[in-house]
């Protein structure tokens, strides 16, 4: 494997900066933007850490005490790996890789990719989601979101042999137990998603307990949209103390919902509201996508195998991953041909 001089020289200026989190976390968080904005490549990470360094002039800013919690109650090896893992292999050096293979094969790659996992008890679930991560790679796929129905203990040796990738599971409350997180205290490429509802406090304290990253997040439909609207869902968030709390607003919310869903998500972030980061989730990474090659391409897979996108579910076999290869259904539903 060739050595990543980039990535090296990148770990070696944050293990340092970090050095000082505890001392003065607010010095801390400057000297990662400022490095952040000297290694930018291009014109979108320029601007995008220009913007986090004009919030930062704000003393009174609620980031600065989320930060400190963060730098005294996560895991510095996992806040420096994960990040390394989204912000450097999936955002940098596979954003580049993205852009070539889309201009060599024809089709649309996305940045990062959804996956159901099902039951991972299944004899074959790990060479099954395994080939997806490798296929993944290969097309400069580094950030993997796992949505999680069963035991997620299993799924965590998926996350242990893809340990140059950003891999977020997103968890019902009542799955998270002392097993799983003593199993995922080993890991440092794992952000933990904690679903909002019953036993989500109960979940966030283990994990806190644990110095674990991890973050809550409401899965959104019309009728219970209110949770978000009167920012009762942030303000849990930040009681928790939960870096972020992402929103996934569900197919039945109308599209005026959609556009007040993410309004109020980019006005809480730009007036700096809470002590929490709120993101839409879909929103986001469509954005993120349209800057490392629009269109955004925003894909899944569900349990079975089937592709989906935010608005269509595809039924025929072709379309299913467990039957064909990532590329060739890349290749037959999203050509740029």
């Amino acid at each position: 494997m060739a050595v990543d001089t980039s990535r090296i020289m990148i770990k070696t200026f944050v293990k340092s900066a970090l050095k000082d989190a505890e001392n003065s976390p607010e010095r801390c968080t400057r000297n990662l933007v400022d490095m952040a904005l000297n290694f930018s490549n291009n014109s979108s990470q320029y601007s995008f850490f220009s913007i986090a360094r004009q919030m930062l002039n704000n003393e009174n800013s609620p980031y600065y005490p989320l930060i400190e919690d963060i730098l005294k109650h996560i895991d510095k090896d996992k806040l420096l790996n994960f990040g390394l893992n989204i912000g450097y292999n999936s955002c940098t050096k596979g954003a580049g890789i993205i852009r070539q293979k889309e201009s060599e094969e024809g089709f649309e790659i996305p940045w990062s990719l959804g996956l159901e996992t099902g039951d991972p008890s299944k004899e074959s679930f790990l060479n099954d989601y395994q080939k997806i991560f490798d296929q993944g790679r290969v097309l400069g796929i580094y950030a993997y979101q796992l949505h999680i129905t069963e035991n997620p203990t299993p799924v965590l040796e998926l996350a242990a042999r893809n340990s140059d990738c950003a891999v977020i599971l997103f968890c019902r409350a009542e799955l998270i137990n002392e097993e799983f997180v003593e199993e995922a205290s080993r890991l440092n490429n794992v952000l933990i998603g904690v679903e909002y509802g019953d036993m989500a406090d109960t979940a966030a304290l283990i994990l806190r307990d644990h110095k674990l990253l991890y973050s809550l997040y409401y899965i959104c439909s019309e009728e219970n949209v209110t949770d978000v609207t009167s920012g009762a869902f942030f303000r849990f968030a930040e009681e928790m103390h939960s870096p972020f709390a992402a929103v996934i607003p569900q197919r039945d919310c109308s599209t005026q919902t959609r556009k007040n869903i993410y309004k109020l998500v980019l006005d809480s972030r730009n007036q700096q509201v809470y002590r929490t980061i709120p993101l839409d989730l879909s929103k986001d990474t469509e954005h993120i996508g349209n800057i490392i090659s629009p269109p955004a391409c925003i894909i899944g897979f569900d349990k079975d195998g089937l592709l989906h996108t935010v608005n269509q579910n595809y039924t025929e076999e072709e379309a299913n991953i467990f039957h064909h290869s990532f590329p060739e259904i890349l290749r037959r539903y999203f050509s740029l041909k």
